[in-house]
């Protein structure tokens, strides 16, 4: 199982080429104006690092935020576009779910620009509420450990917080070894309503870890409806 893995959710632009649970070539960098022209290219570099084709690639995998509007919208319909070209299966993943460690109890953070970030709260390598979008002034940290971009972003709200960026190897391993543990993608749309302005509810529950390629937008609305 050759998957390509990729990431465009958060400040970090990842890609990378996963046997199995080797990781055989990987990327990133900071994502900027012009990272739906570096994708493909990065896509190249690393078929040329390791000698393959893309034509060896049978699946795609990508995380699906929670992220912004742009960033999103890049990578999913790279994702999807050459999945639906080679006729290959295409699977999503919570990119935060990639950038927890196994077993790990405590926050991710991602920045959500606007001065609020993404969140999401884990337990023993468990994700145990959905993703929301809130200001980092709002977090009740309690002593739990923080990683993710956001920490970069806001040090003074997350002084011991360990800056971590999106790997698009792990993000790989990940949606392999569910794959291989027999889980299937959700069969769900994100579920965002206007009564859950932070996005609490996107993801239900008891929804599997895979998901489809849908973007996981939980931006509180800029325009309100008349009352």
């Amino acid at each position: 199982m050759l998957t390509l893995a990729l990431d465009t959710a958060t400040r970090t632009l990842a890609v990378a080429l996963v046997q199995d649970q080797q990781v055989l070539a990987q990327a990133a960098e900071p994502a900027a104006q012009s990272h739906a022209e570096r994708l493909p290219e990065l896509l190249t570099q690393l078929l040329t690092e390791s000698s393959l084709s893309r034509h060896q690639i049978t699946q795609v995998a990508v995380g699906v935020g929670p992220g912004a509007y742009t960033g999103l919208r890049v990578g999913l319909m790279f994702a999807t576009a050459f999945a639906r070209a080679r006729e290959i299966s295409l699977v999503g993943i919570c990119t935060h779910d990639a950038i927890a460690p196994d077993d790990y109890t405590g926050l991710v953070v991602t920045d959500a620009r606007r001065k609020e970030v993404y969140l999401s709260k884990y337990e023993n390598g468990a994700r145990i509420s959905a993703p929301i979008v809130t200001r980092p002034a709002e977090i009740a940290l309690r002593d739990l450990m923080v990683i993710g971009d956001g920490v970069t972003v806001f040090p003074k709200f997350f002084p011991t917080g360990i800056p971590t960026e999106i790997s698009a190897g792990v993000l790989g391993q990940r949606v392999n070894a569910l794959l291989a543990a027999g889980e299937t993608a959700a069969d769900l749309l994100p579920n965002l309503t206007s009564a859950s302005s932070d996005g609490a509810g996107a993801i239900p529950q008891n929804a599997s870890a895979l998901l489809p390629a849908l973007p996981l937008y939980l931006r509180r609305p800029d325009v309100m409806e008349p009352k």
